[in-house]
């Protein structure tokens, strides 16, 4: 079949959604919660940062790096679970994580305000004014932290393949319309599918390592992967040829990768610019 992301707005029904989808499919259902766990497991326990979405904003230096090992982390522990093919990821950004991979049906629940303030009021037990503020707290957590990380709008409709407003349309109707579309075509579980799911994994576990050594991990660099070739991608921006020679050598980054298991080359293409002087 395929996999499928389910993104949400808090109390909108995703959860729920996922979890009717799995069944009737037959696929694992993941949750942002496992998924982080498991990105917290793959990290290196000397890393003295967990992963969090609410990591305080401090310097831009700091700031640009732990957005660099989160992202590489969760993508992937994402990327590991979706190795089958068959998965139902819910978390307001799996379609992000896995942008580059082919034939993920991309959904998007939303709900009417006002349902989800009467859910917050029933499950917490909180005044009306209360769960509205609670949620539109959360929904611009998600928002500012999407943007951050992701450089995108995550309510943006072009994200998406299916975006089911359930105002008109309960749970279980979603259900079955997106059980109807995942049967087509553009989202069939090919061998060719599982090749680039692959070499997708592989690129993200390279890219963790980078992340994560300390010579690298400013540098907030990309990977491809194919067939167990690697390639490392990156713009590096800097002073000339000062940050040239305090930065990691292209034959460092070539170490770090040559160690990932599974990896057959590596080849490092930096793009290097100037920067503007303090």
């Amino acid at each position: 079949m395929a996999i499928i992301t389910v993104s949400r707005g808090s109390m909108s029904g995703g959860a729920a959604l996922a979890q009717c989808l799995a069944k009737k499919l037959g696929y694992p259902c993941l949750t942002r919660e496992v998924i982080v766990q498991e990105a917290e497991r793959l990290m290196s326990p000397n890393h003295d940062r967990p992963v969090s979405a609410k990591m305080a904003i401090g310097a831009w230096e700091r700031l640009t790096i732990d957005r660099c090992l989160y992202f590489a982390a969760v993508q992937s522990a994402l990327a590991s679970a979706c190795l089958s093919g068959n998965v139902v990821y819910h978390g307001h950004s799996g379609h992000l994580l896995l942008k580059e991979v082919p034939a993920v049906l991309k959904i998007r629940l939303i709900a009417p305000l006002e349902m989800r303030i009467r859910t917050v009021m029933e499950r917490q037990g909180l005044d009306y004014e209360t769960a509205r503020d609670y949620i539109s707290d959360i929904d611009r957590e998600r928002a500012r932290w999407t943007k951050f990380v992701y450089g995108v709008d995550w309510m943006d409709p072009l994200n998406y393949d299916l975006v089911i407003n359930l105002a008109d349309v309960d749970v279980e109707t979603a259900c079955e319309m997106v059980t109807t579309v995942v049967q087509r075509q553009p989202w069939a579980n090919t061998e060719a599918l599982r090749e680039k799911l692959v070499d997708f994994e592989l690129a993200c576990r390279v890219k963790l390592a980078l992340a994560e050594s300390p010579e690298c991990r400013a540098m907030c660099l990309n990977t491809t992967a194919h067939d167990g070739k690697i390639e490392i991608l990156g713009e590096v921006g800097g002073s000339g040829s000062l940050l040239r020679r305090r930065g990691p050598s292209e034959e460092k980054l070539r170490a770090v990768a040559e160690k990932i298991e599974g990896v057959k080359e590596v080849k490092v293409n930096l793009h290097w610019f100037a920067g503007t002087e303090a």
